[in-house]
């Protein structure tokens, strides 16, 4: 009988080991996978930006919001099949991403998304998958850090590092109407919960 739960028990973990390793290789392969897409995106969309940049496309943005309508609407530019706002960088990581314009499972298979707001608003928030360690390279980022936000007209959006906080899945009042004016999260290890940045204008 101990022979028998003995072999159950080895069968068991030879299972887990083989699970364990098959999900550390399907994230490496998703990790790559997106790093491809953002390298061959960025390129394209930093020169859609200057081009916009250079024919005044941020000129003939509205001077002030619109009390019927609220806030300015972000401009989205289409790529390769794919709507971006613009590019979110963290200088001090060397983090850059282009933006998708909104998100789902799919698209954040691929880029970081936009999952609620908008920079003119002041609410912007931003979500990624924990691809290369994303985690643990926000964790090093310290109160004060520039992050930056160009968007497809050419305007550059200057934060700093506020705070840093872990939030439930389930927080997404918190996650959207936090006062700060941008937020960026991704997944802790395991993905129980939401390591988010946060960032206000400076």
């Amino acid at each position: 009988m101990r022979r028998i739960l003995s072999g159950i028990l080895i069968g068991l973990g030879i299972l887990m080991i083989l699970g364990a390793a098959g999900l550390l290789l399907y994230n490496q392969q998703e990790s790559e996978r997106e790093a491809s897409f953002s390298a061959r995106i960025l390129p394209k969309l930093s020169e859609e930006i200057q081009e916009r940049a250079q024919h005044g496309a941020a000129e003939t943005l509205p001077l002030e919001d619109d009390p019927r309508t609220g806030p300015r609407e972000m401009t989205v530019c289409t790529i390769d099949g794919w709507d971006y706002i613009g590019v979110f960088s963290i200088p001090s990581i060397s983090y850059d991403a282009p933006i998708l314009a909104d998100w789902s499972l799919e698209k954040l298979a691929v880029s970081a998304c936009r999952f609620h707001g908008s920079t003119f608003a002041g609410n912007l928030v931003l979500c990624a998958h924990n691809y290369n360690s994303l985690y643990r390279r926000l964790g090093k980022l310290k109160t004060g850090d520039e992050v930056l936000f160009t968007d497809m007209d050419g305007l550059i959006w200057t934060y700093e590092v506020a705070d840093l906080e872990v939030l439930e899945p389930d927080m997404v009042t918190e996650m959207n109407d936090s006062g700060y004016d941008l937020t960026f999260f991704t997944c802790t290890y395991g993905g129980q919960a939401r390591l988010t940045l946060r960032c206000v204008r400076s």
